[in-house]
Order: structure tokens, then C-alpha cells, then sequence
């Protein structure tokens, strides 16, 4: 079965290796010059940069990324890590004495005397939460049953709220509430927005302390949070050698024009220098709306994934300032990542992002480190720093590019707080705007993450009313998230019955 897949991001690249692997004829064709979307690197100055901080999950041979890729052959080299987090009043930082698995809690018990309850409240809900996810991929057994049953009897009596009706259940102190939703931000999501399972594995409490263990009785238990040693823009690289391997063709630098429909059935894509590509299955990826609207055609779609298609909502931008420094900025931020929020008022922080106001860093910024993973990022005795925000992909008064260098000077002001001396140290600066962004990603609108991860929120399917078309990637029904764009690729496979070599007419 010849294949053709339009995008090189992960999700393309994922389901190219799939088809690869089973014997079919795969062709990626992408814009840029080379594959991973976002997960390419910027340069400047002799420095290297990731697309962002890409802490990621999975990706230990005994977890679900991993063992993919070493089905693959593909092994890349990892190395754990964890982030730390700052908001107006306190820090929650690794103490420099490993104090077990549970000091965050004792922390915060000592910060939070009067929310005691509500935190023990918490940890008991998350120990529940990380009990079922860890049985779902157990063998099924009468013993496995009944600990599936105790730990949803634990979770039951919150099944129906909110992130913000459960954090105000459980704490009456806002700055504690902003400890478990804070990550949200990073979404976009407004914590009314999120179902409250969310919160316990988007604080997986191995994140915020590697020497935690993420094994329990002698198995993995928790996820555990990773860099991938070189960069991250090593993932993608391995799966487009593995499908070139294959027979597999790369077209970069090559633009899809039209998919090709005849009879409701995807038959073909042409390039916008009129080549047209026969195929028997064609993948689509990236922005949904701009990928059916413009690529497909809304006429060859049901109501029902028009409406989908209408009611999703993308994530926001980002603003992304690369720095080369002369000195070592690990002298003053321990962690390789660490958000620094200054506001509690998530809410307010959501409503100005999609009203087109940016905070200018004022509501919370992030500092990261990418060379302490990859140290060949930047020149000998030097290092790299990334400065980012969460922003609006276009602004309501001005626009990125005239505005960027008056938003860099202001990161970097906030920024040296933390980094003393940072403004002198600096030798190279790439700026990163959301116009950018949409240039790198081929997107109309710039959706850095994905998709808001809105309760009951369906987004686009990967089977769509056109037969023998795919959709995939951080826009589809998966989400957004590495780990969960490259599994949901391998879902989409799965749902389009090719494996072994076979194929149906979907």
C-alpha cells in the first residue's frame, strides 16, 4: 500500500514508521528542510536551541514510547531530570539532602497548616489516581480487581468537578490552589475548563524530585520524567532514518497543495508545483481547521465532523526568547527547568491570553537550561538559556514582529532576578514570536501545545468521513504532548487496520 504522508512532525512520522516497519510504500512530504515540526532546533550564534523544554514521559524501554522505538531499534539515550517551581510567595525546590518521596507534602503542610487536611486530602487522590494507571496496564486478576475497585472508591467523590471546584474543595488558601492548577497555564486552560483527574499527572511528583523512585515493589509504577541526551530533535531524526531505511522517500521543502478526493475516497495529493502523488491512504497533520478547510474541502465532510471541527480550541502561543551566555547560569537555578508564576489568578491570566492581551512576563515565565542535556548546544565555556511565556497568538494592540525586542528586554529584566548579571553575559539572542511559530508550523492560527484539554472537548478523529484519509498529530482526537502524539499516531494506525502488511478500504 503506497502511503503519503503531509507533515514530518511527530504524528506524520509516527505513522510513517508504523507503515515502514509493515512493508508499505511511505512518502513525507514537508515544508521545511528538515522533519520534527517544533521539535527542530533554532540556531544562532554557534548556540543551539530546542522548540522548548521538552521534559518528556514514556520513554524508558519499559514504558509505552520506549518500547516503540526499541521495536524500532531505535535507543536514544536519556537522562532524568526534574523541574522546580517559584510562585510570589515561596519556592517548592528539591532539597539539597534527598528527604523522600513525600517532602513536597511535608512542605507544603509546613507552608499550609490550616489546609492540612485538604492536602492529605489531595495525596490520597493522587495515590489513587497512580494505583488505577498503573493496574490499567497490568494483567487482569481477581486481586488487580479489587485494587482497581478500593482506588476508584478513593477518586469517586470527585469524579464530577472541575480542576477549580476540586482545589477550592480541598484548600482555602489560593496560593496553594496555584501549586496543582499552575501547570494549566502552560495549556491555556482556564481550571474550570479541566476535569480534576488532570491534576495529579500533570504533578506527577516524580517531576519535581529524580531521586524519587518511579518503581514500587520492584516494577514501574510512576512515570518518570526525562531528557533525551543530544536534544530533543533526535526522536524525529530517528524515525525519518528508519523510514528512509525502508524505501521510505523524504520530499522536504515541498508544499501539498490539494488532497485528491474522488467518490468520497482519498486517492492522491498535488504540490503546489502541479505534481500530483497517487496514493492508496493519505495522512494529514497539523492544524485541523487549516488542513480541512483548505487541503481537503469542507464539502467532503459530515455534519458531525464540521461541527468538531468548529467547536475544538487550539491552545495559544508562545514567546520564546534563545539566549548564549558566557557564564553558568546553574549557579543560581539548580533545576535544567523551572516556572516562575506571578499571579494566582489562572483565570484572569486564561481570559487576557485569548482576548489578545500579553502579560509581557508578568503573570509567570519558565528558564531552562537545554545544553545541560546537550552540551554540544553550545560553544566551549558557554551556555544556553531559554526565557519563554505562554502569549496570544496575535496581539490586540501592535503585532510580534514590531513589539519582539521591547518583549525580549522585558524577559530578561524579570528574567535576571533569578540569573544575577544575566543583561551582561549575553552574546547571542534569537527571538521566537508567534508569527514565527506559524511559519515554522504552517498555521494560520499559531497553537504552540495543541489542543486546550477542555472536559468532554472532542477533538478532530483520526478515521475522518473521507475514506482512506487519516488525520493524526497534536490537533487530533490524541491531544497535544510528545508522548501522546506519538502513541496517538500509533493508535490512528491501528484504527486504519494496517498492520502486517495488510490494509483495508477504510
Amino acid at each position: 500500500m503506497r502511503i503519503v504522508i503531509i507533515g514530518a512532525g511527530l504524528g506524520g512520522l509516527s505513522f510513517g514508521a508504523c507503515a515502514a516497519r509493515d512493508g508499505h510504500e511511505v512518502v513525507l512530504i514537508d515544508r521545511n528542510a528538515e522533519p520534527g515540526g517544533v521539535m527542530t532546533l533554532a540556531r544562532e550564534g554557534g548556540f543551539s536551541f530546542e522548540q522548548g523544554p521538552l521534559i518528556l514521559t514514556d520513554l524508558r524501554e519499559d514504558e509505552p514510547v520506549g518500547a516503540f522505538l526499541a521495536s524500532l531499534g531505535i535507543h536514544l539515550e536519556t537522562v532524568r531530570d526534574d523541574r522546580g517551581l517559584s510562585t510570589p510567595d515561596f519556592g517548592l525546590f528539591p532539597p539539597e539532602d534527598y528527604a523522600g518521596p513525600d517532602w513536597r507534602k511535608k512542605r507544603l503542610e509546613e507552608l499550609f497548616p490550616a489546609d492540612r487536611k485538604g492536602i492529605r486530602a489531595y495525596y490520597r487522590f493522587y495515590d489513587a489516581l497512580m494505583e488505577l494507571r498503573f493496574l490499567s496496564g497490568q494483567k487482569k486478576s481477581l486481586s488487580n480487581k479489587l485494587r482497581t475497585l478500593r482506588a476508584y472508591l478513593a477518586i469517586k467523590p470527585y469524579e464530577n468537578m472541575n480542576c477549580r471546584e476540586f482545589t477550592e474543595k480541598l484548600f482555602s488558601d489560593e496560593r496553594l490552589r496555584l501549586v496543582f492548577n499552575g501547570i494549566l497555564a502552560d495549556f491555556c486552560a482556564d481550571p474550570e475548563e479541566v476535569q480534576c483527574f488532570t491534576l495529579p499527572f500533570v504533578n506527577t511528583e516524580t517531576a519535581f524530585d529524580k531521586r524519587i523512585p518511579a518503581e514500587k515493589d520492584g516494577m514501574l509504577y510512576y512515570p518518570s520524567y526525562r531528557y533525551i541526551v543530544g536534544g530533543c530533535q533526535k526522536l524525529p531524526e530517528a524515525l525519518c532514518a528508519y523510514i528512509l531505511g525502508r524505501g521510505g522517500q523524504f520530499l522536504s521543502q515541498t508544499v501539498a497543495q490539494k488532497v485528491l478526493v474522488e467518490d468520497g475516497k482519498a486517492v492522491g495529493v498535488r504540490l503546489d508545483d502541479g505534481r500530483e502523488l497517487a496514493a492508496d491512504l493519505v495522512v494529514g497533520c497539523g492544524a485541523a481547521r487549516d488542513f480541512f478547510t483548505g487541503l481537503v474541502g469542507e464539502e467532503h465532510l459530515d455534519d458531525a465532523y464540521r461541527k468538531i471541527l468548529r467547536d475544538f480550541r487550539p491552545m495559544e502561543a508562545v514567546f520564546m526568547l534563545h539566549l548564549g551566555v558566557d557564564y553558568d547560569p546553574s549557579v543560581f537555578q539548580k533545576q535544567s527547568l523551572c516556572y516562575y508564576y506571578g499571579s494566582y489568578d489562572l483565570r484572569g491570566a486564561v481570559e487576557k491570553l485569548r482576548s489578545g492581551v500579553y502579560h509581557r512576563g508578568e503573570d509567570g515565565y519558565l528558564i531552562y537550561f537545554p545544553d545541560r542535556h546537550a552540551p554540544d548546544f553550545a560553544p566551549p565555556g558557554r551556555h544556553c538559556v531559554t526565557i519563554y511565556t505562554v502569549c496570544p497568538d496575535r496581539l490586540r494592540d501592535g503585532d510580534w514582529e514590531s513589539r519582539k525586542e521591547e518583549y525580549a528586554d522585558e524577559l530578561i529584566r524579570l528574567a535576571e532576578a533569578r540569573l544575577p548579571g544575566l543583561s551582561a553575559h549575553i552574546v547571542a539572542k534569537k527571538i521566537v514570536t508567534a508569527e514565527d511559530y506559524r511559519r515554522l508550523t504552517h498555521m494560520k492560527k499559531s497553537s504552540f501545545g495543541g489542543t486546550v484539554p477542555v472536559w468532554k472537548q472532542q477533538n478532530p478523529p483520526h478515521l475522518t468521513p473521507v475514506k482512506n484519509l487519516i488525520f493524526v498529530g497534536q490537533q487530533s482526537e490524541n491531544g497535544g504532548g510528545v508522548p501522546i502524539v506519538l502513541l496517538g499516531a500509533l493508535e490512528a494506525y491501528r484504527q486504519a487496520g494496517l498492520a502486517d502488511g495488510g490494509g483495508r478500504i477504510l
